[in-house]
C-alpha cells in the first residue's frame, strides 16, 4: 500500500490527491444496500477470478501497482514524441482506482477464487462510489472506460485510451507469465 500511496501523492491537485489516498485507505461502501458485500483489506485482495489474471492474494495491489506505473510511463513517451499532453493528476487517480471494487468482488472458496455475486460489474461499480464522492468526471470517465472500445463507455480520452492498454497489457502479461491457459484479452 505504502507504493500506491507513493504514487497518488503525485497528485497535484491536493483535492483529488486528498479523495484518492482516502479511498485506497479507507474505502468503505456509500450505498446501505450494498453493505452485504464484504471487504477484503487491499493488499490481500485477488485481480481477478481462478484462471485469469492476477488471481492470488495481493494481486490487485501488484497489478495496480504496475498499471499505474505502466501509465505514467506511456504518458512520458506520447508526451516526448508527440507533443501530447496528458492530465497526469486524472490518470494516475483513475489508475489507481480502476479495480478498487475489487476488494468486494472477489473471495476465496476453498481453492477458488470466485465472484462475491455483486450484480454491477467492478469499473460500474467503482464510479458509482467514486461519483458519490464527488470525484471530478474526467476521472471517472476514464474509469468507465477502461474496458476499452468494446465496453459500455468507449475511451473518449488520451488518459483512458492509456488506462485501457496499461491495464490489457499488464493483465495479459500476467497470464503469460504464469501460464494461465486462457484467451489473450487484447484486441
Amino acid at each position: 500500500m505504502k507504493r500506491l500511496i507513493e504514487l497518488a501523492k503525485k497528485i497535484k491537485d491536493k483535492e483529488l490527491r486528498e479523495k484518492t489516498i482516502d479511498v485506497l485507505k479507507n474505502l468503505e461502501i456509500s450505498n446501505k444496500h450494498f453493505k452485504k458485500y464484504k471487504k477484503i483489506p487491499f493488499e490481500k485482495a485477488f485481480g481477478g477470478p481462478t484462471q485469469f489474471h492476477h488471481d492470488y492474494e495481493g494481486g490487485l495491489l501488484e497489478h495496480t501497482y504496475s498499471v499505474t506505473l505502466l501509465c505514467l510511463e506511456i504518458a512520458d513517451v506520447l508526451e516526448k514524441i508527440y507533443g501530447l499532453e496528458v492530465n497526469r493528476d486524472y490518470l494516475i487517480a483513475a489508475a489507481l482506482l480502476h479495480d478498487i471494487m475489487k476488494m468486494y468482488w472477489y473471495k476465496k472458496e476453498g481453492n477458488l477464487v470466485v465472484s462475491t455475486g455483486a450484480r454491477l460489474d467492478h469499473g460500474i461499480w467503482a464510479c458509482c462510489e467514486l461519483y458519490l464522492r464527488d470525484f471530478p468526471e474526467e476521472v471517472i470517465e476514464i474509469i468507465a472506460s477502461h474496458f476499452g472500445p468494446q465496453g459500455p463507455n468507449p475511451p473518449q480520452t488520451i488518459e483512458s485510451i492509456i488506462l485501457f492498454y496499461a491495464d490489457s497489457l499488464d493483465a495479459n502479461i500476467d497470464m503469460q507469465r504464469r501460464k494461465k491457459d486462457v484467451e489473450i484479452l487484447l484486441l
